[in-house]
Formats: C-alpha cells, sequence, structure tokens
C-alpha cells in the first residue's frame, strides 16, 4: 500500500472512527456499527472495504488493526495534533496582538487624561513595539504560521 492509499483509506471520517474503535479492541461487525452508530449495514461494508489493508479478521469474525492499520492511526493522530498546534501557536499570536493593542490605546488614554505622553513615547511604545515586532517574525517567519488561511 503506497502512502496515497494510505491517505485514501482513512481520508473520511468515519473511517477515522473505524480505525480508532479496533485500536482499543477487536469488533464484530454488528458491535461495530453499534459502536459508532451507523444504521446501514451497506455504509460499514463500504467503508470496511477501503480499510482492506489496515485490518483483519480473526477466526471468530471479529475486526482488528493490522501493522499499518496502526500506523495508520499513528499517523492521523499526529496529523491532528500538528494541526491542533499550529492552530493554537496562530490564535495565541493574534490574541497578543489584540491584548498588546488594547494595552497601548488605554496607555495612551490615561496619558492624554493627564497630559502626559512621556511616559507612552518613552517606555510604553517602544516596549509594545519591539515585542510585537519579534513575536510578528518569530511566528511568521520561524514557525511558518500562515495567519490569513
Amino acid at each position: 500500500m503506497s502512502s496515497d492509499e494510505l491517505f485514501g483509506a482513512v481520508s473520511h471520517p468515519l473511517r477515522i472512527e473505524i480505525v480508532k474503535a479496533l485500536a482499543e479492541r477487536p469488533l464484530r461487525f454488528a458491535d461495530l456499527k453499534r459502536k459508532l452508530r451507523i444504521s446501514s449495514s451497506g455504509l460499514l461494508d463500504f467503508h470496511l472495504k477501503k480499510l482492506d489493508d489496515l485490518i483483519t479478521t480473526n477466526e471468530e469474525g471479529c475486526y482488528s488493526l493490522s501493522g499499518r492499520g496502526f500506523a495508520a492511526l499513528t499517523t492521523v493522530e499526529s496529523a491532528a495534533r500538528y494541526y491542533r498546534l499550529r492552530s493554537a501557536q496562530k490564535r495565541s499570536f493574534l490574541l497578543n496582538l489584540v491584548v498588546v493593542t488594547l494595552g497601548n490605546i488605554i496607555t495612551l488614554w490615561v496619558a492624554s487624561q493627564q497630559n502626559n505622553y512621556a511616559l507612552w513615547y518613552a517606555a510604553v511604545l517602544p516596549v509594545t513595539l519591539a515585542w510585537m515586532i519579534f513575536y510578528s517574525y518569530w511566528t511568521i517567519v520561524k514557525r511558518r504560521i500562515r495567519l490569513w488561511q
């Protein structure tokens, strides 16, 4: 099975759920159907045929994962972790940008009420600007996070 065929086999969410269920323990067809709450036997049979190289059946008729099945599950879980991590880094950057911007606006407003802009120009603005330049560079260039996709 090539990598294209492997990814094709686990490209459907139901097939991923089947693989996860079989990773827990071997299941009979009816038990698998009940566990995944699938009403159509034909639908389950169709997806099991797509997973043919990743699952095996034992002498009792229970489906279980083959070695390739466990490798596929590991790959899918790694990709999901990677996606969640990238999403968290993107959210972190955007939240940081909002907090720094709001902090600057509030500090500027307080300075305007006191007619004293020296603190804002001398301390707050350079520090927050330097932080956002560094954090933007680190996020966009080093981590290669795409913010607008």
